[in-house]
């Protein structure tokens, strides 16, 4: 395909730029009106995905009239029931991170909490965490800039490129906002561990949108992850109300690296091992029709 890097760069350039805008909006309201909480979360999630989502199915649809052969969008409703199949994914292995870390002796559970208690906030951060991080996010890195390496290089290193991608926006909107003065040099290079955490994260979304084949899947997870990260695995540190109640056996907190060590690399392994039994059965198919 012609022009790929075109839709690879206006693709990441557009969310870095609509995550941008989302934080030094978010930071205005918060300083200039007193917005806080939920109003200026939800005021992140209106210019995030104002500014992302037009921009990105414009160019996708202007992209997709330079193939020679039409393809199925990988955002069709058509699809959209794997994005269920996305979010329960997440919160099993989130579940199945939680009894393993409990297994391990690296954290004590006290209490499952009733869903009266948190199931409120819950709702209300999965609706400005899919139009704030998980669409858009989606939409322009495992949509847009995925497609447009996977018609102009091998499907797995197209996987490798995305991932860098991720990477390549949070580094920016990290400068950006260290130019504009709503971040430091000191906490830019502490970001910089984190990088990690995205690059696996990034491999995890796009193998399942491999294997699923829909867009939608890697919606779902990517949402199931942030709202276990919130409300079972950190919410101390999110200010969410917990769903269990549990208590860290060490300072470091490890029971929380396994629970996400669990769900990310926990899909990864899954998606590896399903995608190669595709692959068998495809090659045994050819075989037996030979």
């Amino acid at each position: 395909m012609k022009n790929a890097w075109f839709y690879v760069l206006t693709g990441w350039a557009t969310v870095t730029v609509g995550l941008f805008l989302a934080s030094f909006f978010g930071s205005i309201a918060s300083e200039q009106f007193g917005i806080t909480g939920n109003g200026r979360q939800v005021i992140h999630a209106v210019v995030m995905s104002g500014v992302v989502v037009p921009t990105i199915l414009i160019l996708y649809k202007k992209m997709n009239k330079t193939l020679p052969t039409p393809r199925p969008t990988a955002y069709s409703m058509k699809r959209a029931h794997h994005f269920f199949s996305g979010f329960i994914l997440a919160t099993g292995l989130a579940i199945i991170g939680l009894f393993l870390a409990s297994a391990l002796n690296l954290i004590e559970i006290h209490q499952w909490n009733v869903p009266s208690a948190w199931l409120g906030a819950l709702l209300v951060n999965l609706l400005i965490a899919f139009f704030y991080e998980a669409l858009p996010e989606e939409l322009a890195l495992r949509g847009l800039v995925f497609d447009a390496f996977n018609h102009h290089y091998a499907i797995y290193l197209a996987v490798l490129l995305q991932t860098f991608a991720f990477m390549g926006m949070a580094l920016a909107v990290n400068f950006l906002q260290v130019l504009v003065g709503m971040s430091s040099f000191e906490l830019f290079f502490m970001q910089l561990p984190q990088l990690i955490l995205l690059f696996v994260f990034g491999i995890a979304l796009a193998l399942i949108r491999i294997f699923t084949g829909s867009l939608w899947a890697a919606i779902g997870f990517h949402l199931g992850y942030l709202l276990m990260a919130r409300f079972l695995i950190m919410p101390i540190e999110y200010g969410a109300p917990p769903i269990v109640s549990y208590e860290s056996a060490y300072e470091l907190n490890f029971g929380a690296n396994v629970m996400i060590d669990t769900m990310i690399y926990g899909c990864i392994a899954i998606m590896i091992v399903l995608l190669l039994v595709r692959k068998l059965r495809k090659s045994k198919s050819k075989t037996f029709t030979v």
